[in-house]
């Protein structure tokens, strides 16, 4: 652990009791139990380069302890840093379970990031090993870790490449870390001497900013998998016998979470969609027999507002898992009259996911519209202005207490984060969302937006969250997001981006009368619609609003300047 880690023993003790569970295990305890009890049993598998390449339980355990001896055989040691930078394949997972076992720290790099951030996280890290892609979809990842190779001499790059293709030149290819000879030096009792604790800081989870160098949030397998996931997946009821599609990146902490913790808990099977298209997720949830589709929003609604979600068989799926942002209406509208259930998980990549609905008996409004009840192991009270925690039914800011140790590398961002400056000390270790949200009265907290996101039009407080939701279900749209745009005189008004569906575009009269129709009060509705063909999306696949609202207000002012120009 880092010296400047927020980590003290008792908050185990009260992660305790607030009734989170703690186990003796990390994630290569998992797959080794998986290995013997569901052995021949598909695991995981993906469809890189076209074709689909699927391991059982048994052979991934065997690939990831090949991978551990290669590990070991270069030095790699308790508390080097490992980065791996690619898209989503089975060799991903390998690395989550492998430096599980030899407590070495994995930080997965989203492929979309760009070259500053990607070596500013790089630079930050450290890392003893990358593996990295050479190239893809036009970054060419191994040109910058190449460059920063002068300044970390010590950074091993691995690259995954086609088997049997010779790797660039100073470089190692990733199937030469799979080679099983190097069992002749090694001895599968060689890893018994391997003593990983819950409470090392395993997994480095770069958080999903929109500009800038990514923080990196130090995550353990008892506050990260125990508390954290292990919840996720018994509330929503994930079995061995489920077969999840991932359609969103693995890296990160959705990724890991649906891709990595839950198969592993579990012990059904998952497989990785390398390359997204809406076609390709209703094929192969037809051809596969997929059960549950998992990751975010926008790529779901993609799939389910797409043509192709009615011509394929899709009688196999009962459940859509997601987290990141909340689902448009429309979106669980469709859903749930094929007879799926869609379950979303509301937290953050510092704390991760808190909370989720109940399934057993909740209705549809909750279903819709809560964020849930808290996991236990977590504390999530809603507060005011004055740091009063807030009775049922009051607005206030969400705060968030779990088992934390803080960024990495930055501990001014940890304090800033985690340390409670404005409150006398009463939620000291609590994060600050910066999200506006209430219980009601069964339990369930409702997110009502952004507070950097709460529009102010002529003193009025307005919610994007409760138009989009509203105008979410209008036929015309696909995916929504509504932002304050500058006005003189009224301080703000409303702008809603649209992405339509096909046909003919929304028009703010449209809008306008949909809201009415359904007794909105005038000052809510937007007076501006723009379209755009797809929502400008961070690397976590949230709708990246400050680009948003920049854009808007730069053509607002190019509008004037053009007007005045007249």
């Amino acid at each position: 652990m880092l010296d400047d880690s927020l980590f003290s023993f008792d908050q185990v003790q009260r992660s305790r009791e607030l009734g989170g569970r703690h186990f003796d295990w990390v994630a290569w305890d998992l797959l080794r139990r998986n290995a013997n009890v569901y052995a021949d049993r598909p695991a995981v598998a993906d469809t890189w380069l076209g074709d689909r390449r699927e391991y059982t339980w048994r052979d991934a355990f065997q690939e990831v302890n090949t991978l551990i001896a290669h590990l070991l055989d270069q030095g790699v040691c308790r508390g080097d840093i490992i980065v791996s930078q690619l898209p989503n394949v089975v060799e991903s997972f390998f690395l989550d379970v492998a430096t599980s076992k030899i407590s070495a720290q994995h930080a997965g790099l989203n492929m979309d990031l760009g070259k500053a951030e990607t070596q500013g996280v790089v630079r930050k890290l450290h890392p003893r090993v990358v593996f990295v892609m050479p190239e893809w979809h036009g970054h060419p990842f191994l040109d910058w870790y190449r460059e920063l190779q002068p300044e970390l001499p010590r950074m091993q790059v691995v690259v995954l490449t086609e088997p049997g293709e010779k790797p660039p030149d100073g470089t190692t290819a990733l199937y030469q870390w799979l080679d099983g000879r190097i069992w002749s030096r090694f001895q599968e009792s060689d890893l018994d001497y391997l003593k990983p604790s819950p409470l090392d800081v395993h997994e480095l989870l770069p958080t999903a900013g929109t500009t800038g160098v990514p923080k990196v949030s130090r995550r353990t397998t008892l506050d990260w998998f125990q508390v954290h996931s292990v919840c996720i997946a018994e509330r929503a009821g994930h079995t061995a016998y489920d077969r999840r599609l991932l359609i969103g990146p693995l890296a990160g902490g959705s990724g890991r979470l649906w891709g990595a913790h839950t198969p592993l808990y579990t012990g059904g099977s998952v497989l990785y969609l390398t390359d997204f298209d809406e076609e390709t997720v209703c094929r192969l949830t037809e051809s596969e027999r997929i059960t549950i589709w998992v990751w975010n929003p926008a790529l779901i609604t993609r799939v389910v507002t797409s043509p192709f979600f009615e011509q394929y068989d899709l009688s196999s799926l009962r459940m859509v898992s997601y987290s990141g942002a909340p689902l448009p209406g429309e979106a669980i509208d469709r859903l749930m009259q094929r007879g799926v259930t869609p379950f979303n998980v509301y937290g953050t990549s510092e704390v991760g996911g808190c909370m989720s609905p109940i399934l057993p008996g909740i209705d549809q409004e909750h279903l819709m519209q809560a964020a849930g009840i808290p996991f236990e192991g977590f504390d999530v009270p809603v507060v005011d202005a004055a740091g009063d925690r807030l009775p049922p039914g009051e607005v206030g800011e969400i705060l968030i207490w779990n088992v934390h140790h803080g960024y990495f590398a930055e501990p001014q961002e940890s304090a800033a984060t985690y340390h409670d400056t404005e409150y006398g000390g009463r939620w000291e270790g609590y994060q600050r969302t910066g999200d506006l949200g209430l219980y009601d009265r069964e339990g369930y907290l409702r997110v009502i937006g952004r507070k950097k996101d709460m529009i102010l039009r002529g003193g009025q407080n307005i919610f994007p969250r409760e138009i989009e939701d509203l105008l979410s279900q209008h036929e015309t749209v696909r995916d929504i997001a509504v932002v304050g745009m500058p006005d003189a005189v009224m301080g703000e008004r409303l702008c809603a981006y649209v992405v339509p569906v096909a046909g003919t575009p929304p028009d703010v009269s449209l809008f306008q009368e949909f809201l009415a129709q359904r007794g909105i009060a005038k000052y809510k509705w937007p007076e501006r619609v723009e379209i755009l063909e797809e929502m400008p999306l961070g690397p976590g696949g949230k709708i990246q609003k400050t680009v948003l609202r920049e854009r808007i207000a730069k053509k607002l002012h190019e509008e004037a300047e053009s007007g005045r120009g007249d």
